[in-house]
């Protein structure tokens, strides 16, 4: 007879945060206003200089187009600066139906450097429509704006890039040496203004006529609507369409065959885009978000003098199933070095709840064919109240595939305290 595993999910509800973000420094609620002046912390240039050197940003602002009289055009404008001088922003203008984005150049003069129409097929800009906009600072001299997930720019160069350590291999006998990896595409315009983006002490926020923004966000993270609570897929499409990702006809296609959830992502933005799909949040089912996300977007709190653990480059973190956000939104308890998830069977115990583990259970019974064994004729559930009954201590059983590549049950002992930092302690069952 096939082997079960079934998901019992048996904790307490812990209270929810709305679904908005993970692992991001700052996620700051506005009062439907026109002007906000962020100041972007540890950026004392005198105190720490080197801060956020290397380090991709992002910013994002949300907000909603009301219904209001005004004479004044609705528009929305958003920039870096040092103190009060400009590094670079970006101007959008519903009623003209374009957009612009300008400098503070080397010679100190202002330099628009890209313009553009507003894509009319994503934003409208109709009373009660929301908006989104992000800044992506990829380094010094690459930055993104991204419009209710239009790039603001255009435009790619391609060119051969040094690698660090040039690789060998053999061919023919003979041994050739790799020094460049030929075909990296990137924006074609870099912004070279006075100031670089690791200058910002500040980002600022203007808005006229029926534009009011509601939230802002900092940090190195993903980040999303408000609202989204038990709608993962959703959430993963709005992220996948400002994404780098860059899917083709056809590997939009073997996309979909590895995720077969994802009938509405869109082919993302490439390199115009805010961060890399691989960070999307994974889901268990259209409604709940998968208990461990992996790998979440890195912070530079995350090493890099150590290149041969390059999946140390990313975290793996306990989430909320139906927030998506870090439990307790505590990424200090909850979080981990990718390394650590690839090395040891963790456990996110806090992440459920019992509403949610039975809702995800029936999916997964009606999605695998758990109801009926075809074979034997046996009942999926005589077999699930048979596990059940095996053993009272084990109060939560969940789906896991081991490191050795078999495939088991991880039971929680609900005895002991367990959590992702000592999940390795739990016990090993193969039904």
């Amino acid at each position: 007879m096939k082997n079960r595993f079934i998901l019992i999910l048996a904790l307490a509800i812990f209270t929810t945060i709305s679904a908005r973000s993970i692992n991001c420094l700052d996620d700051l609620d506005l009062e439907n206003v026109q002007s906000y002046k962020y100041s972007i912390p540890n950026s004392d240039q005198e105190k720490n200089p080197i801060y956020w050197l290397h380090s991709q940003l992002n910013y994002y602002a949300f907000g909603k187009f009301d219904d209001s009289n005004s004479d004044e055009e609705t528009t929305i404008r958003a920039g870096i600066y040092n103190g009060d001088t400009l590094i670079y922003k970006t101007e959008i203008n519903c009623d003209k139906g374009r957009w612009e984005n300008t400098i503070l150049n080397r010679f100190s003069k202002y330099e628009r450097i890209l313009s553009g129409k507003i894509d009319k097929n994503l934003t409208s800009c109709r009373a009660g429509e929301p908006f989104d906009l992000i800044f992506k600072v990829n380094n010094f001299h690459a930055m993104s704006w991204i419009f209710n997930a239009q790039p603001l720019q255009y435009g790619v160069r391609e060119f051969a890039k040094p690698l660090q350590i040039p690789k060998m291999h053999q061919k023919n006998g003979r041994t050739i040496f790799v020094t460049h990896r030929k075909g990296v595409k990137r924006p074609a315009v870099k912004v070279f203004s006075k100031y670089n983006a690791y200058h910002a002490t500040k980002f600022i926020l203007k808005a006229t006529g029926r534009a009011k923004f509601d939230r802002f966000v900092f940090g190195q993270c993903d980040a999303w609507p408000k609202g989204m609570e038990n709608q993962c897929q959703n959430v993963r499409s709005w992220i996948h369409a400002r994404s780098k990702a860059n899917l083709t006809e056809k590997s939009m296609r073997d996309h979909l065959k590895d995720n077969p959830l994802d009938t509405n992502v869109t082919r993302g933005l490439g390199v115009f885009g805010n961060n890399r799909v691989v960070h999307n949040p994974k889901c268990i089912t259209k409604k709940y978000f998968y208990w461990l996300q992996q790998p979440v977007h890195p912070d530079r709190n995350i090493p890099k003098e150590d290149r041969d653990l390059k999946s140390m480059r990313s975290y793996c973190c306990c989430t909320d199933m139906r927030t998506g956000q870090v439990i307790d939104n505590n990424p200090g308890k909850f979080c981990r070095y990718m390394n650590v998830c690839e090395t040891k069977q963790l456990t996110c115990w806090e992440s459920y709840d019992p509403g949610t583990g039975k809702e995800v259970q029936e999916v997964i019974e009606k999605s695998w064919g758990w109801t009926t064994d075809e074979e034997t004729g046996d009942k999926g559930a005589e077999e699930i109240e048979e596990l059940k009954d095996s053993s009272s201590r084990l109060a939560n059983v969940l789906t896991v595939n081991n490191t050795d590549n078999s495939t088991g049950v991880l039971a929680h002992d609900p005895n002991k305290e367990q959590t992702i930092a000592d999940g390795d302690s739990a016990v090993l069952l193969n039904l």
